[in-house]
C-alpha cells in the first residue's frame, strides 16, 4: 500500500510542509497529494493501524512500573530520612516516628516487596 512511511522527526529535518487545507505534502518544492486511510480502501490496514496505537491507560501503567523498577533501592538510613524530611515535627513526634520506623526497618532494607 505504501512505498514508505516517514516519521515526524524525518519530515522536520526535510522541512516538509503538510498542507491539510489543500491536502498536499511539499518537500524540496515538490508537491504531492495526500491520501487518507479511507481512500486506500484497505480495512485491514486501517484496523492494523488502530490496533498498533497503545491505549493511554497502558502507557501510563507501563511508565509507572518502569519508574518503580528503575528506582535506586538501597537500605534506608532511617534517622537521616526522618531528620531530612520531618523538621516540622516537635522533638517528641520526631522521636516517636523514628522509633516506629526502626521497629519495622525490614520494610526499608532496599529490596522490592509485595
Amino acid at each position: 500500500m505504501y512505498d514508505l512511511i516517514i516519521g515526524l522527526e524525518t519530515l522536520a529535518k526535510w522541512k516538509a510542509i503538510l498542507n491539510f487545507h489543500e491536502l498536499t505534502l511539499t518537500i524540496n518544492h515538490v508537491e504531492l497529494p495526500m491520501q487518507s486511510l479511507e481512500d486506500l480502501n484497505d480495512h485491514a490496514l486501517h484496523n492494523l493501524y488502530k490496533e498498533a496505537q497503545e491505549p493511554s491507560i497502558s502507557r501510563v501503567a507501563k511508565k509507572r512500573v518502569t519508574k518503580i523498577l528503575d528506582a535506586k533501592y538501597d537500605k534506608a538510613n532511617l534517622p537521616e530520612v526522618v531528620n531530612d524530611n520531618c523538621p516540622h515535627l516537635p522533638v517528641e513526634q520526631h522521636n516517636a516516628l523514628l522509633q516506629l520506623l526502626l521497629q519495622h526497618d525490614e520494610l526499608f532494607d532496599g529490596t522490592l516487596g509485595d
